[in-house]
């Protein structure tokens, strides 16, 4: 106290030496102002002392300036603290961190410093926020690391402040021009710095140091809550740490409110959703993981009496579907778990005497029916795992799905304590018949033990029927069905694709014996019709779903081909005809198209009846109509097809018969198709279309730019593959097919392009020789001599063959530009004779004109054209000895040309003659 008092008077005698020495003091002139104002004009806070005065060991016994010192810091920075202090905050934070655990008085001053982190930061200048970014983030990440403080007081601050830093509702209630010039930070901005911490890898860690207190461990999971809903960052960072199991550790602690489940469970559903899989695999491969959450599921199935509980129990379902989504081979099936599941699945449809669902009742209440198809819905997703096969079929859930698959509205069971609403039972049965085509395929002995065929088929003659259905429509699976039964017919035609489609020949033959070929077809026929207007996607789902049925049933089958038979072909025209505008406004016309092309190959090829009557009614045109129309990922399917008809020797007529919108012959439309191929892969080739490397005359720069590499046994090379991947090699067999002479319809580029086609064999089989003598040389294999001047003769023998055809081609140029020169000249001679003959035409126009004009002239004429008549008689004979002698010139006539083969006679208009008629009436 001596040392204060001294500094005291010190400071006194040098304030007043100084007025002495100035002689007149400045006097401020004090006016009254705002409390405000005066606030503003304070001085900053003096860290560097404060943090001093806290350190300093000779002040050590000052405890109550101390106190008042951080209670000034609190004052002072009430409305938030200043970013670019963030260095000194810290420093003073971890001071009076380890003085609270020497000194239990500084617990209540630093629990207020610590609140005011709560709100947000303040900015001095708007460039603060990007450039104490970083100290930022390392501030939150040291704020985190205060949680090792032993004192349940400080760690609960921290976590509450941190909680409500990151809250919208955490505003402050001041004004914002009232921050004394500064700006408050943004909500966004502290989370996005939070998240970029260390604070979420911190607060997992913290879970394992407050296991046993249940108030910190909420407020850490309401935190690692909050984080995982807004950043998927916070969750990769949390997954670091093994957070999943630590968050299921002490999930079943007593709990009278049950919020530290529910906030469990809501962090671990964001966990399963945003975050990555293989470290949330690698922490779900524990069985006191999921032995945890079956504990939970069950604890919640028991009591669930309140709408709270139904709702938790559904969440916790929620996230074992997301476990098993992510890790099938959980262990599920290892804690029982799974059979639990499939024993609530199947629950109330089969009784059961197992004491989990003795006393479990279901209500109509909308949590037990989400609950319902979230069974469902895990059901599907368990039977990724192939240990389940044996668990679904000792359950019989397979069973219980399938007593939903039956006209509605449903008779009433005995026996059954509530029941489903309509709208209810609707959306499970068509949940129940989405998840069983997902099942039955892998359960394919209970088809014929539970007789899904009978059933699937009554089920089909219900759904197409005319009886009339008040659909709700309300559910994901009933979209488009509302007041019909098309989602029902959509989700059934779906079950028996799944079925058809593993290729059982038992169950193939079951159906096809109960008659599913030719009710497909009818209805497809009549649908075709009716819905050619306007064909929305739940048409085309059927449509589409129905000619795959069919395919699958009569692909490897004639008897069934001809089964489909008349009225099958007569619905595939029509669907090839169908213009795309139709089809879901244009967006779904290429998948109508592939599956009606795929419905013409295997129900149609292969059967001869099938064949003539497809071609007889004009099948065949509609096909190559498609190949002109529709794009290269199309032409190449339909080429395909068109080619296996060729087989049929009828087809080949119709093929030289066919033109297209533009009045082309198929022979030029493959020879575009050919040309389109070779631009695509960039063939070397000149501007008219001639071969200009006889080396390489069918190979492409990208299949050029592929090193040849030695391959094994069953591989194939570059030049095998470029078979697949374009349409040359279907065309080369339509050529073979039409022949290479004699096609109408060619043009000139035509023929130039035939020529490649016609060797198109040779130069395949060159290129494989040329790939073989390649891939020897690169494994250092020499042949031996005859072998060797065998593979030099064939390689040879292309080169040489490459260089007749491009002298053919130039020939055949050589050819057309003569015979263009020919029809050049001929139309010039036209033109000559054309002019030749005008200007005659002008001559004698001018002669007339002159004629009628002078009449000097036309006596001249006239004496010219008797001077022509007498030079054209013969010499004058004697007449005396005839008794009539006729006079050959015509008296008085008035002409003095002669007249030519033809008269034009112009006769009186129908003007007069009219007129004459009137005249001779009124008279």
């Amino acid at each position: 106290m001596a040392t204060l008092t001294q500094l005291q008077s010190a400071t006194q005698n040098s304030t007043t030496e100084t007025i002495t020495q100035n002689r007149f003091p400045l006097v401020h002139v004090l006016t009254s102002k705002p409390e405000d104002n005066v606030d503003k004009k304070q001085e900053p806070f003096d860290f560097e002392k404060t943090i001093k005065f806290l350190i300093d060991p000779h002040a050590s016994h000052l405890l109550d300036r101390r106190i008042r010192q951080c209670q000034k810091l609190c004052r002072y920075y009430k409305n938030g603290y200043i970013l670019k202090d963030l260095h000194y905050l810290m420093k003073i934070f971890n001071i009076l961190a380890d003085l609270c655990q020497d000194q239990p008085n500084y617990i209540d001053p630093f629990i207020e410093i610590l609140q005011n982190c709560s709100k947000p930061f303040l900015l001095d200048k708007s460039t603060d926020a990007e450039i104490y970014s970083t100290a930022l983030t390392a501030f939150y990440s040291d704020f985190g690391y205060l949680l090792r403080i032993p004192i349940k007081r400080i760690q609960k601050c921290i976590l509450e402040t941190l909680y409500k830093s990151i809250q919208s509702s955490n505003k402050s209630p001041l004004p914002s021009n009232n921050y004394d010039g500064l700006k408050p930070a943004t909500m966004d901005y502290l989370l996005s710095i939070q998240c970029n911490s260390d604070l979420c890898e911190t607060l997992v860690k913290t879970l394992s140091l407050v296991e046993e207190d249940l108030s910190l461990r909420m407020l850490i999971v309401k935190l690692l809550q909050s984080f995982s809903s807004k950043s998927t960052e916070c969750i990769a960072k949390m997954l670091t740490h093994d957070c999943v199991n630590r968050l299921v550790l002490k999930i079943n602690d007593t709990d009278s409110t049950g919020e530290f489940l529910f906030r469990t469970i809501e962090t671990l559903w964001n966990i399963l959703e945003h975050g990555d899989e293989e470290q949330i695999s690698d922490q779900l491969n524990s069985r006191v993981t999921i032995s945890l959450l079956q504990e939970a599921f069950l604890g919640q199935v028991t009591q669930s009496h309140s709408q709270y509980h139904r709702q938790l129990r559904n969440d916790i379902l929620v996230v074992c579907s997301l476990i098993i989504g992510l890790k099938p081979d959980a262990p599920f099936v290892e804690t029982g778990f799974a059979k639990q599941l499939l024993l609530f699945a199947s629950y109330p449809e089969l009784r059961s005497n197992s004491p989990l669902v003795k006393n479990f009742k279901l209500t109509a209440a909308q949590e037990d029916f989400e609950f319902k198809k979230l069974l469902f819905n895990t059901v599907v997703v368990l039977s990724r795992n192939p240990v389940m096969n044996e668990l679904m079929i000792d359950s019989r859930v397979l069973l219980a799905f399938l007593s939903y698959i039956e006209p509605l509205p449903r008779k009433a069971q005995p026996g059954n304590n509530f029941e489903w609403s309509l709208a209810q039972i609707e959306e499970l049965q068509l949940h129940a018949i989405a998840a069983l085509s997902i099942l039955l395929p892998r359960s394919l002995n209970e088809y014929f033990e539970y007789h899904v065929g009978t059933r699937l088929l009554l089920f089909y003659e219900w759904t197409i029927n005319d009886d009339e259905f008040q659909s709700q429509g309300n559910s994901f699976f009933g979209k488009g069905g509302r007041n019909n039964k098309r989602s029902q017919l959509r989700y059934v035609l779906r079950l028996f694709r799944s079925i058809v489609s593993t290729r059982d020949e038992r169950i193939q033959l079951d159906l096809s014996d109960q008659g599913i070929i030719p009710s497909i077809t009818g209805y497809l026929r009549r649908i075709s019709q009716q819905k050619t207007i306007h064909m929305d996607y739940v048409d085309l789902d059927v449509i589409c779903d129905g000619l795959f049925i069919l395919s699958c049933l009569c692909e490897l089958d004639v008897h069934r081909k001809e089964i489909f038979g008349s009225e099958g072909i007569e619905m595939l025209i029509q669907l090839l005809v169908v213009e795309s505008a139709y089809v879901c406004g244009g967006l779904g016309y290429h998948r109508l198209l592939v599956a009606a092309i795929d419905c013409v190959w295997c129900c149609v090829v292969g059967s001869v009846i099938n064949e003539d009557e497809f071609i007889q009614k004009q099948g065949i045109f509609a096909l190559l109509d498609l190949i002109a129309t529709n794009p290269k990922s199309l032409q190449n399917i339909v080429l395909g097809c068109v080619l296996d008809l060729t087989e049929n020797s009828k087809c080949l007529h119709f093929l030289m018969a066919w033109q297209g919108h533009k009045q082309q012959q198929f022979t030029h439309v493959l020879c575009e198709l050919w040309r389109d191929e070779e631009r695509e892969i960039y063939v070397s080739r000149t501007e008219k279309g001639v071969i200009h490397d006889h080396t390489k005359p069918l190979m492409g720069i990208l299949q050029q730019t592929v090193p040849i590499t030695p391959l094994g046994r069953l591989e194939p090379s570059r030049s095998i593959l470029d078979l697949i991947d374009n349409m040359r090699s279907k065309i080369y067999g339509f050529f073979c097919k039409l022949g290479f002479t004699d096609l109408p319809g060619l043009h000139e580029e035509d023929y130039v392009t035939l020529c490649i086609i016609e060797n198109f064999l040779d130069f395949k089989m060159g290129e494989v020789w040329q790939e073989i003598v390649a891939e020897l040389d690169m494994e250092g294999v020499k042949l031996v001599a005859p072998d060797n001047e065998a593979a030099d003769t064939i390689l040879r023998a292309t080169e040489e063959r490459g260089l007749a055809v491009a002298a053919t081609q130039n020939y055949i140029l050589e050819e057309y530009h003569k015979q263009d020169l020919q029809y050049e000249k001929a139309f010039y001679d036209d033109l000559i004779r054309n002019h030749i003959y005008k200007e005659k035409r002008t001559e004698q126009w001018k002669s007339f004109v002159l004629r009628t004009s002078k009449y000097p002239l036309l006596m001249a004429a006239k004496d010219y054209q008797n001077q022509a008549v007498r030079q054209s008689r013969p010499e004058e004979k004697d007449y005396s000895d005839y008794h009539t002698v006729h006079n050959l010139e015509i008296p008085n006539l008035s002409i003095t040309a002669f007249a030519g083969p033809f008269l034009q006679i112009e006769s009186t208009p129908i003007e007069l003659l009219n007129k004459q008629r009137q005249v001779e009436l009124t008279s």
